[in-house]
């Protein structure tokens, strides 16, 4: 049971037990009278409500992803569910005594009350039930639970660091608060009890934390893996090259409309638009803009270039900054959330671009009781993956949100510019720039080249090649970087090797002035002997999921035989910095550039491992080397012998295997299951009949080792895989059933089959977890697979189990698969979520023998408890439940009876009985 649950519900049952307690030897005398408008009445009105909110508390709750593992939690529990039934006995004596009484009649305790409605044994029976109760729970089992509560809270304030919220003075003030009731407590223990005003507050604290813990979980939620790349993915602008852009006086150096920008920041106007030509520079202007803004680029993953990523990302940086805004966010999640009783593991819901607008549109109506206000900067909506208009209608609905500001930039497409280009000075056009934008950082490179110092020694004519490479850079304005950085790096040689005035004239004159043409002349100039090289880095770049890691490249680059004996175990920081060192020389001698290095910032040390990136120079390198003929190119280059999906995986693993041992990697969101996922992305490809089962196997297998000797570093690996939040009732779970289960995940069909024959002794609860991987694949799951195919599979292989701890929503019930299974895809149909694919399991799941008179609960407004077949007769439609036919009408006990002697039979209808009252 999660601490702070526990640390509550024992809290809240010794408040119970005190008072009830205390009704039974108090002196105070109690009224009741048939007018509701008595003093006397009121105080027995105040006496069942302070009752029924004390039995409130007292009744148990479980906390997502909580479970009941140990005899402390069982006592708990127990102890609740009495203070529950002790609470209902005490409430319908008052409300007879209500009834009864008269104006005239009073009482002088408690008990004397009582004995008007009970026989002697059954008051005497209450005292000793309350008296047990009290010895089993005093204050010192509160003391108990300290140290975890403690660590609990360092958890939410860890989380709230990753998460960038802003709860981090609330949480350490909580903190405070927990120690100095704990040590009220232990001071009350020497005085023969602890003060219930002090278990009052405690338990006021807990639904701080619990609340706290909540907001973090919607946040996470709300928040991908991939949103923080913005954060390399634009180059680092020149210093001086856009500082006109916040000056409020106008001066020569400035472009016509420069001082809009500063404008537009402090008017009522919602809305500022950058636009110009692929390449001239609109992302580095906006990351120049954005040092204290959010900043939205359109990135190389699906969920970056969606409607969904974009409101995901809006959404979490408002929601991280104004946190009281969270449960307004989801009303239902935050309700069970906070009550224990969240119907589906977070990870496996998804969130539609309709419940995300619902969201934002409530969000943003109690924005307005807040203070905060919010400036988003969005990079290349031209990018987004869907028609223009869809974008658009998206970015007028934000400008409708009175605390919000947008600076938005695009290519000059027609929509864009009917749609945000009517506003003349609310608007910029690259193309305007001035050239003096240019000089500034071309002189300023120039002037640290040792060799640009000699030339103006020897030549005062320097100043007309300045003037040259800049008129060579307003033609590919946002490469003015690349063109001076040639002139200083040894791949062009001019500087270098003391070239004339001339002699470097000409070098520009050669530079071509379309993109295409000067990307192809440089990537020509690349030595013969390292075409293979540039060709595998390209396509490898090009296909990758994500941006890889420098490290990687380092493992792609070397012989396979290097690969296949590489041994398991961290290797150095020495290590890891040489091989770093040398990748980069590599890339710059196989890719003149075109790929560079980016990192996260205000990172160091072994992080390095992971967080140093590769990616393009710019998205137009990408559209360069996707043209048809380029791929022809790099196809002939590279051979036929090089596949970049498998090149990839094998790099992963590597890094896997020779990761440092650093907690800092393992856990939701970190460098090592971002690793995994992102392997588990390309291994898909796998499945293809293509390639040779035993490839794949390999892949997988070697995976299983390299994640071994993580497991003998931390105790257990499955934090790796926390990213799918699922049990984590067996962290001592070998790696290979935890490769297993993301491979039933992502739909490894092969994989799986094999594995399931290599393995007919798989504990049934193991089976149970397989069928529900299947059945509720994560939605951080890099791809998007079917359910049904490997539901069948497992379901032939006898996948399954009816027993304690294998339940999917709450894992201290005993509820089935089968049964999940109903009450998810009811509530998804509640949501409008799809539910095209619930038919043909249900129908599998009914013919390997599934309960049709198993107990579904679908939440009190539904009347708590259905029959499956009532259920599935709600999800599907009544020509669909004409084509189950039989199946739909038998029941579970006469296909029993059916199945004879026959132990496989047994075995998988227990598979799918429901939890029965």
């Amino acid at each position: 049971m999660d601490p702070l649950t526990a640390l509550g519900l024992a809290s809240n049952i010794i408040q119970f037990v005190d008072f009830a307690s205390k009704l039974f030897s108090t002196t105070t005398r109690l009224y009741a009278s048939q007018s509701g408008a008595s003093a006397e009445h009121l105080e027995l009105e105040s006496l069942v409500s302070h009752i029924k909110k004390l039995a409130e508390g007292a009744k148990p709750r479980n906390s997502p992803g909580s479970k009941i593992n140990s005899d402390e939690d069982n006592t708990l529990v127990d102890l609740g569910n009495q203070c529950v039934a002790v609470s209902r006995e005490l409430l319908g004596v008052l409300n007879s005594l209500k009834l009864k009484g008269d104006h005239t009649r009073s009482w002088d305790s408690f008990v004397q009350a009582l004995r008007t409605e009970w026989k002697k044994d059954d008051i005497e029976s209450l005292q000793r039930r309350l008296d047990r109760m009290s010895n089993q729970l005093n204050a010192r089992i509160l003391l108990d639970q300290q140290a975890e509560v403690v660590s609990k809270l360092y958890e939410i304030a860890s989380d709230n660091r990753r998460l960038e919220a802003t709860r981090t003075w609330e949480i350490d003030c909580l903190r405070e608060d927990f120690q100095k009731l704990f040590k009220k407590i232990e001071d009350g223990l020497q005085k023969d009890g602890a003060e219930i005003r002090t278990l009052a507050q405690l338990s006021d604290a807990v639904e701080k934390g619990v609340g706290y813990s909540s907001e973090l979980t919607i946040l996470d939620f709300i928040r991908f893996d991939t949103i923080d790349d913005r954060q390399i993915g634009v180059r680092k602008a020149h210093e001086q090259t856009f500082s006109w852009i916040f000056r409020n006086r106008p001066s020569p150096s400035q472009p016509p409309n420069a001082q809009n920008f500063g404008k537009w920041l402090k008017s009522d106007n919602t809305l500022f638009w950058v636009t110009g030509k692929p390449g001239s520079g609109k992302s580095t202007l906006m990351k120049f803009i954005f040092a204290q803004f959010f900043f939205w680029n359109a990135g190389r993953q699906a969920l970056q270039k969606s409607q969904e990523g974009l409101l995901r990302s809006i959404l979490y940086q408002i929601l991280r900054q104004t946190p009281d805004l969270i449960p307004y966010a989801s009303p239902a999640l935050w309700k069970a959330l906070i009550s224990g009783k969240s119907r589906l593991p977070i990870a496996a819901q998804s969130l539609s671009t309709p419940q995300l607008l619902d969201a934002f549109q409530v969000v943003s109506t109690h924005l307005g009781e807040s203070k905060a206000r919010f400036c988003f900067f969005i990079d290349g909506v031209d990018e987004y993956d869907g028609k223009p208009n869809d974008i658009i209608r998206l970015i007028e609905l934000l400008k409708s949100t009175l605390q919000v500001k947008l600076c938005v930039s695009s290519r000059p497409w027609n929509e864009f510019e009917k749609a945000f280009g009517q506003d003349q000075p609310m608007k910029l056009y690259m193309q305007d720039l001035t050239s003096n934008d240019i000089r500034s950082y071309i002189a300023d490179t120039l002037e640290k080249d040792t060799g640009f110092q000699e030339l103006k020694q020897r030549d005062n004519r320097y100043g007309d090649l300045v003037q040259d490479i800049l008129d060579a850079a307003r033609v590919l304005a946002a490469r003015e970087d690349h063109i001076a950085r040639n002139f200083q790096v040894p791949n062009y040689v001019g500087l270098t090797n003391a070239d004339r005035i001339v002699d470097l004239q000409r070098r520009l004159r050669l530079i071509p002035t379309d993109l295409n043409e000067y990307f192809e002349r440089i990537l020509f100039t690349v030595d013969n002997f390292y075409r293979k090289e540039t060709a595998q880095m390209f396509q490898v770049t090009l296909i990758a999921r994500d941006a890889l890691s420098l490290m990687s490249y380092w493992y792609m680059d070397q012989e396979a035989s290097f690969l296949e004996n590489l041994k398991a175990g961290p290797v150095s920081k020495a290590i890891i910095d040489g091989r770093l060192a040398q990748m980069c020389k590599r890339l710059n001698a196989c890719c003149k550039g075109l790929l560079e290095v980016q990192s996260f910032e205000h990172r160091g040390g072994t992080e390095n491992f992971f967080n140093l990136k590769v990616d393009f120079l710019h998205r137009t390198v990408r559209d360069f080397l996707r043209d048809p003929d380029m791929q022809k190119m790099l196809g002939k280059w590279v051979g036929t012998d090089f596949d970049a999906n498998i090149a990839i995986c094998q790099s992963l693993i590597a890094q896997v295997k020779t990761a440092p041992q650093d907690r800092s990697y393992f856990g939701t969101g970190n460098a090592m299951a971002r690793v995994i996922n992102l392997f588990f992305g390309h291994a898909n490809v796998l499945e293809d009949s293509q390639y040779p089962l035993a490839l794949e196997v390999r892949l997988l297998d070697d995976l299983v080792i390299a994640l071994a000797q993580h497991k003998s570093y931390l105790g257990s690996v499955w934090t790796l895989f926390s990213i799918h939040e699922r049990s984590k009732q067996n962290s001592s779970r070998d790696p290979g059933y935890l490769v297993l289960e993301e491979a039933v995940q992502n739909g490894f069909h092969r994989y799986v089959s094999k594995k399931l024959g290599e393995r007919p002794s798989l504990p049934v609860i193991q089976q149970a977890e397989l069928l529900r991987c299947a059945l509720f694949p994560a939605a951080s799951c890099p791809v998007s697979v079917p359910r049904l195919p490997m539901v069948v599979l497992l379901l032939e292989k006898g996948c399954g189990y009816h027993g304690p701890n294998c339940g999917l929503h709450n894992p201290s019930s005993d509820k089935t698969p089968w049964i999940a299974f109903l009450e998810a895809e009811y509530e998804s149909l509640q949501t409008g979520r799809s539910l095209e694919d619930t038919l043909p399991i249900i129908k599998d799941m009914l013919s390997h023998g599934a309960d049709l008179n198993a107990n579904c609960f679908l939440g009190d407004l539904m009347g708590g408890d259905h029959k499956a077949s009532e259920v599935v007769r709600m999800l599907i439609t009544d020509f669909d439940a004409r084509a189950l036919g039989d199946l739909l009408t038998r029941t579970t006990d006469s296909e029993q009876q059916k199945s004879g002697s026959s132990r496989r039979k047994r075995f998988i209808s227990m598979i799918f009985r429901g939890k029965r009252k």
